[in-house]
């Protein structure tokens, strides 16, 4: 069976049922759409990795023998934050942030101990033993911080602020969103005069989750509305209005529909799926619509049938082989490393398949059984738009020398940003810097030397001397390579300094005794004399531990920095120690310098395979390279140009950009595809190239206009969004799909002009 044989069945179809297909769509709308309400976001970094990664485990294994890595820090600041009433009022602030239920523990000035040498041995003493009433009180407290080390960890270094680090007992499932209720309503009883700062990463996943939330509930809305205005005024009547709003529309429920059948979760950047959608389902509707007008125009006394049957006969092949190569673009992700990504390419691709299948079927229904608007009969019709795109289309063909010419030279420019291009996954980063979370995160690391932690599980006999002294060369080493990180703890700390004081606080005697039984028994003394709890976060047992933790404090940067630190920590470990005593990476820093790797190698393998495929086809279906070449060359300048420009303006890559790329193949090749398409056909008819360029985009310019116009309108609803990435992802989807718009109706027309591909005249 030919296309035309295929076109004419199907018009067939869609013209002797059109009740029962549109009733059959109802019907699977109302089906799908009913599990809508039972979706749930999911905001977590955790999930975005595959299951078996080891970071995941290592996670899990954390959760298990530590209670969980997931901390919150306060920071309280005041010009007075020694008085004996400030400190009155912070201790009651402790007391009262311990009663929460989910938190298990939390260091301060108000339960840190120091080890002091007495006697022979050493005695365990509380940081704060009372409140300061007067000046020298407080100079002698100061001076008793900055001994035992406390100053830029629990203390800022101008004593103007002071933070508790509580942990979060994250070893069963809580309630983020009543978690965050809880600190913030006792946040609020105590924030005055004194000022609060608060930094969580479960506190900030409930933040993105509410915000994911508000995000869903405007962009949907925003995005309809602006596609309504546009389609209003493209065709100017309710026909062309509603039929590709209700495609939309049926292909976002019946994709969210099926999440909510299969309790798919929407991960964050699950909540581009609507506007995506809304931006791009369209497309094959609008060409529809936009043809079936024109060939009206053309031939005001055909019946609604012949009209009908010859725009699918036109459209068949080009709008299948849209559908085809933006489902493509978009299922490349699934050779994508994060399964949300694979999921997202999974979901955008059954919504674009859905979105084919009602334009074939729904949209042709309807119009057979409507009238065509009146003002279609009338002279003059889209003449401007069609002599606007006809006159542009001859001036780059006229001068088509210099403006391939300067295009060339421009994109070559735009190109050299690539290598500037950098990734960054680090959550904070959705927020505006003069967002509170930043603001908190911002003053967290500068008074304490940064709010982002690296852990490294450590497995072995962990009062073996030699695994004390890899841990110790361990951290050395980072703290040494890498300027960004500020501090680190581990039991090493503890066993030097009570070492030290058992020897009468001899500097030469801090360091790691070469005894075991020596460092079991500090241990044991410790437990006597001190609080054996003070060790859960580092020793999964005080008497015979196998396991502990290093802590590793880091600077706020961008993710790709840590990645590189999370690089040469496995390096060094597996050169030097591995064997002797497993060292695992693990914490939220490590995971989001595992994501920042992920994201990248992800993105260009998706972009690698979705290219080499979409030309493959096209090579086919034109029977040319050149054809091949042709179709998608405009769409790789343009993913070339965005990315580069990204780098120029230091935007980075990242869990929501990172989704550019399907976007910019899959629907680029679109308006090329058409161009292209309806170019041959023109040149069959017998049009020389000058006439068949400028009937091309006299009869199917239009509809290549509309569709990106309504792309880019479409995603000018994310500039809304609360979210950084989203808004600038709005900006790079806007700006990359003009070019592709420009690339098509412009530059394409020179370029064909200037080769004369023989392609066209087979």
């Amino acid at each position: 069976m030919n296309l035309r044989d295929f076109s004419r069945r199907l018009f067939d179809f869609d013209a002797h049922y059109p009740r029962t297909i549109i009733a059959g769509v109802i019907f699977i709308t109302v089906i799908l759409g009913w599990k809508v309400f039972n979706l749930e976001l999911d905001p977590g970094l955790k999930s975005m990795l595959p299951r078996d990664h080891e970071i995941v485990h290592s996670m899990e294994k954390v959760d298990e023998l530590f209670s969980g890595s997931d901390i919150i820090i306060i920071a309280v600041e005041s010009d007075s934050i020694f008085s004996d009433a400030t400190l009155r009022k912070l201790s009651t602030f402790q007391d009262s942030l311990e009663s929460i239920e989910l938190i298990s523990k939390v260091t301060s000035i108000f339960t840190q101990k120091h080890i002091l040498s007495e006697d022979g041995g050493f005695e365990i003493e509380p940081i704060l033993l009372s409140f300061p009433s007067d000046s020298s009180e407080i100079e002698g407290l100061k001076e008793k911080l900055v001994s035992s080390g406390m100053v830029n960890n629990l203390v800022s270094s101008d004593f103007k602020k002071i933070c508790f680090i509580g942990q979060i007992n994250s070893s069963f499932e809580y309630d983020e969103f009543k978690f965050r209720t809880d600190v913030f309503e006792l946040v609020d009883r105590f924030n005055s005069p004194e000022k609060f700062y608060v930094s969580s990463l479960p506190i900030t996943r409930a933040i993105v989750v509410e915000n994911m939330q508000r995000d869903l509930r405007v962009f949907t809305p925003i995005a309809l509305g602006l596609g309504i205005l546009l389609l209003m005024i493209s065709f100017r009547s309710w026909t062309g209005v509603f039929l590709p709003f209700f495609v939309v529309a049926f292909s976002i429920l019946w994709t969210f529909g099926i999440m909510g059948w299969l309790d798919m979760p929407v991960a964050f950047i699950g909540t581009l799926v609507p506007v995506m959608l809304i931006a791009i389902a369209n497309n094959y509707g609008i060409h529809i619509i936009s043809h079936y007008y024109e060939y009206t125009i053309l031939d005001p006394e055909a019946s609604r049938g012949r009209i009908l049957r010859k725009t699918l006969r036109k459209l068949g092949m080009p709008i299948f082989l849209a559908g085809l190569t933006t489902m493509i673009s978009f299922m490349s992700l699934l050779f994508h490393v994060l399964p949300r990504v694979r999921e997202m390419g999974l979901l955008i691709s059954f919504g674009i398949l859905v979105a084919f299948m009602l334009s074939i079927f729904l949209i042709p229904s309807v119009l057979v059984l409507v009238p065509r608007p009146t003002y279609l009969s009338k002279k003059g019709s889209f003449s401007g738009i069609n002599s606007f795109l006809v006159w542009t289309g001859g001036i780059f063909t006229k001068f088509r020398i210099p403006v391939l010419i300067t295009l060339l030279g421009v994109g070559t420019w735009l190109s050299l940003g690539l290598f500037q291009l950098k990734v960054d996954t680090n959550p904070d980063h959705y927020f505006p810097e003069k967002s509170k979370i930043r603001i908190a995160n911002a003053e967290i690391s500068e008074a304490f030397g940064g709010s982002t932690q690296m852990n490294i599980l450590v497995e072995g006999d962990i009062f073996d001397p030699k695994i004390l002294s890899n841990i110790e060369l361990l951290t050395d080493h980072i703290k040494e390579t890498h300027e960004i990180v500020t501090k680190s703890y581990s039991i090493v700390d503890v066993i030097k300094k009570m070492h030290s004081g058992f020897n009468d606080g001899d500097p030469k005697f801090d360091i790691i005794p070469d005894d075991p039984e020596l460092i079991a028994q500090y241990m044991f003394l410790y437990s006597i004399t001190g609080d054996g709890d003070d060790f859960d976060l580092i020793l999964d047992d005080i008497e015979n531990p196998s396991y502990t933790q290093i802590f590793i404090r880091l600077k706020e940067v961008q993710t790709f920095t840590i990645s590189e630190i999370v690089d040469d920590t496995k390096q060094f470990i597996q050169a030097n120690f591995y064997d002797e005593s497993p060292m695992e990476l693990t914490g939220g820093a490590t995971l989001l310098g595992v994501l920042t790797k992920m994201v990248l190698r992800g993105q260009l393998l998706s972009l690698i395979y979705s290219i080499l495929i979409i030309f493959i086809i096209m090579t086919i279906v034109f029977r040319s390279i050149t054809g091949g070449l042709l179709a998608t060359l405009p769409m790789v300048a343009s993913v070339i140009m965005m990315f580069g420009m990204m780098g120029y303006l230091d935007i980075p890559l990242n869990m929501t950009t990172s989704l550019l790329t399907g976007i910019l193949v899959g629907v680029g090749v679109d308006y090329t595809v058409h161009f292209l398409w309806h170019l041959r056909d023109h040149i069959r008819e017998g049009d020389s190239m000058d006439d068949a360029i400028a009937n091309t985009l006299r009869i199917s310019g239009k509809g290549i206009l509309f569709n990106g116009l309504s792309v880019v309108v479409g995603f000018s609803a994310l500039l809304f969004s609360v979210f950084v990435p989203v808004q600038i992802f709005g900006i790079l989807v806007m700006g990359s799909i003009s070019f592709c718009l420009f690339g098509a109706l412009a530059t394409l027309p020179a370029l064909t002009s200037l080769i004369n591909p023989k392609f066209l005249y087979r």
